[in-house]
């Protein structure tokens, strides 16, 4: 069957209050409503090893069925040497002892949020089981069963995430059996010892269930590498808040260098989402402004915000040389011959300001820029040096189960720093400056953060290739 559209929501929020997140981390926030969950839970039992666990569990010779048929089982000893085996009341029967399981329903799964509380999971299934012995064919057993449990949410000694089981219920439904013309008695005398066996032997399978939700929890807090920067990792700030319709995981984001060491989110202690309201189905995704500031900051970190350019690295259709600043700084010919090739020096001394306002989002580099003559046979000399605001606008955009974000020279304040060429007009320097920028620099950093940052792994929801907006502080991604 087809399955209907899930929708999913990606959020760059503002800061609001602060927060009792860890040191070093960033705020990040998830909520997930009733379907988003159930279908994260049908798809992974649907996945064949995740399935053939849960098939094992409830079939295998050691298991809740394998148990109760096999030759050690109830049914094994009724059949095999007890009231239908060979001593038994129905002793002349041969080949009853050979059951098997030919098939089981992959398990329908429903939820019902308990706020404040934890869940209810509803599973209904259906098994069957045939007889393989040398009569051949001479039993067929089909079995419905509904399971209630109603589980909460813990945390265990490590602080990961886990549901367990509070109760229990199980309701079996039609139980279908056909049996050979010779064997009268067994079909009535199977039904009765399943109806009062399978109901307490089922509900361990929600164990199985619940093992399934809680690796997709587990998945949550993994860590996650970027490259040569270092790597990530979302942990649990708090035990997830539970409502009527949804589950909200509020996460702290830890990300550490190459070395190991924890890189502090630029703007101070880590604060708390508000996620909007819920629109449509699936899940929603909230990530601070502290998490891009601090990616960048680590970029920065490792050098890659650090640039000379040279006129290498640009068009020829802009000019990097001496004759090209003649017509704003005139006095420049007294201090140099003719015209020379210029490097552009750029250094930062802090990490890049992220910023996420009026329906934009921005990062500020706050960089000293170094304008140097290279002539040939002499030392580099340095003309002026200037101090600068590079604003970059900052574009989300998600593949790969990553955040990538694209970076574009928006707008660059110059102010004097110190000048071997007397007062100049910096004004008149700018756009030149941010057409260099835009040229040569721009890419190199977007090369440098080109690996994006790995987004959490929300019960299996998909964020790819969504449609990423931009309004009120908030960032909100859609699929395509």
């Amino acid at each position: 069957p087809k399955m209907g559209a899930v929708w999913v929501a990606l959020l760059l929020c503002s800061l609001l209050a602060p927060s009792q997140g860890l040191p070093g981390s960033a705020s990040v926030s998830a909520r997930v409503n009733k379907d988003a969950l159930e279908g994260a839970l049908t798809g992974s039992l649907a996945n064949g090893h995740l399935l053939q666990g849960l098939l094992s569990g409830l079939l295998g010779p050691d298991g809740l069925l394998g148990g109760l048929l096999g030759p050690n089982g109830l049914l094994g000893g009724l059949l095999g040497g007890g009231l239908l085996g060979k001593d038994g009341l129905l002793g002349t029967v041969q080949g009853l002892t050979g059951l098997r399981i030919v098939n089981i329903t992959l398990p329908k799964i429903s939820l019902r949020f308990m706020p404040g509380i934890g869940l209810q999971l509803n599973i209904y299934t259906q098994v069957l089981i045939d007889g393989n012995g040398t009569v051949g064919g001479l039993l067929q057993l089909q079995a419905e069963a509904n399971i209630t449990a109603r589980v909460r949410l813990a945390q265990d000694k490590s602080g990961a995430l886990r549901l367990v089981v509070e109760d229990c219920k199980t309701l079996l439904g039609d139980i279908n059996i056909r049996v050979g013309p010779k064997v009268p008695l067994v079909g009535k005398t199977l039904k009765g010892v399943l109806g009062s066996v399978l109901p307490r032997l089922l509900c361990p399978v929600v164990d199985t269930v619940l093992g399934v939700v809680n690796s997709l929890l587990g998945c949550v807090t993994s860590v996650l590498p970027l490259g040569a920067l270092g790597n990530l990792q979302y942990t649990l700030s708090s035990l997830p808040i539970v409502g009527d319709k949804s589950i909200q995981l509020d996460l702290n984001l830890l990300l550490r260098d190459a070395e190991g060491n924890v890189v502090q989110p630029a703007g101070g202690p880590s604060v708390p989402l508000s996620l909007p309201p819920a629109v449509g189905r699936g899940a929603q995704l909230g990530l601070s402004q502290g998490v891009l500031g601090a990616v960048l900051g680590l970029a920065q970190r490792q050098g890659a915000f650090d640039m000379d350019i040279s006129s290498s690295m640009v068009p020829n259709s802009i000019s990097l040389t001496t004759s090209a600043l003649l017509s704003a700084l005139p006095q420049l010919s007294a201090v140099v011959p003719g015209s020379l090739p210029l490097v552009l020096r750029l250094r930062l001394s802090d990490a890049p300001v992220v910023a996420l306002r009026d329906g934009t989002a921005t990062a500020t580099l706050r960089a000293a820029i170094d304008v140097i003559a290279r002539r040939p046979g002499f030392p580099l000399q340095t003309l002026f040096s200037l101090d600068s605001d590079i604003v970059l606008d900052v574009t989300p955009s998600v593949s790969g189960g990553r955040l990538h974000t694209s970076l574009a020279v928006d707008r660059v304040n110059l102010r004097l720093a110190s000048s071997q060429l007397g007062p100049i007009n910096i004004s008149l320097l700018e756009g030149w400056v941010k057409d260099v920028l835009a040229a040569a620099y721009v890419p190199a950093i977007n090369k440098a953060v080109s690996a994006g940052i790995p987004l959490p792994n929300i019960f299996n929801t998909s964020f790819e290739n969504g449609q990423v907006d931009i309004a009120d502080v908030r960032l909100a991604l859609v699929p395509a």
